[in-house]
């Protein structure tokens, strides 16, 4: 795992799209769906919150490629790796 906490990295990146969003005057909605992903998917991304993303679905690394390529702004690094994924203790698989 690298030195930076992959928590921290997601929230930036979500606050800078949705800061870039909010200055470009995108309706969330619509802008959802120009991307493939749902409204609250995007929420999701602007927080830094892996949640709605499963391995179905897509990855938080993905649809915030796929969001930051719609708003025309470059991403250099993923906010976290799949690995990196918090998921509450409450809804890990007990063993």
């Amino acid at each position: 795992m690298s030195n930076s906490d992959p928590t921290k990295e997601a929230r930036r990146v979500g606050r800078l799209l949705k800061d870039e969003r909010e200055a470009q005057g995108h309706n969330l909605a619509i802008l959802a769906g120009k991307c493939g992903l749902s409204v609250v998917q995007i929420t999701a991304i602007e927080r830094g919150d892996s949640f709605p993303f499963t391995k179905v679905d897509s990855t938080l690394k993905q649809a915030t490629s796929i969001y930051a390529k719609e708003l025309g702004i470059d991403i250099p690094a993923a906010p976290c790796e799949d690995d990196d994924i918090y998921i509450p203790e409450f809804l890990r698989k007990r063993e």
